[in-house]
């Protein structure tokens, strides 16, 4: 069974995420945390791409805790074709503004909005299709 969830740096700052249509197992989001935490003083921005797939409670009380413990107030971009996803995310933004979510036709809106240097623009991309491709996702 592919995995349902992978991450990586980009450009060593931007903390890129990708979501099947199944959310993450606890193991996998363990690690993702742990990628989180061993690289939290170089994220300055994270893209969130999700087939529909995301975090469960549980999981988001990670996630907020690891942010909270060190003050991290980095813009986070959700781009999905889901507009439930994207509801949740635009209710989430009353309490944490620098969240925003984005349609998927919409990726370069998404890296304006995480001031992504049009030079690192490109790696975002080959990174997301390299990502869709290790979780057996269609990569065009």
């Amino acid at each position: 069974m592919p995995p349902t969830m992978a991450f990586t740096l980009v450009k060593g700052s931007i903390l890129l995420v990708l979501h099947t249509k199944e959310n993450p197992s606890d193991d996998v989001f363990e690690e993702y945390i742990k990628f989180a935490g061993d690289n939290i003083r170089r994220i300055k921005s994270t893209m969130i791409l999700t087939e529909g797939g995301g975090p469960n409670a549980m999981q988001r009380g990670l996630s907020n805790d690891l942010l909270e413990t060190h003050n991290i107030k980095a813009k986070i971009a959700v781009v999905t074709l889901s507009r439930a996803i994207r509801g949740i995310v635009t209710a989430l933004s009353w309490f944490n503004p620098n969240i925003k979510a984005f349609s998927t036709i919409q990726i370069p809106a998404a890296m304006e909005y995480l001031e992504v240097p049009r030079e690192d623009r490109d790696a975002v991309v080959r990174e997301v299709k390299a990502l869709r491709k290790k979780l057996d996702l269609p990569v065009d």
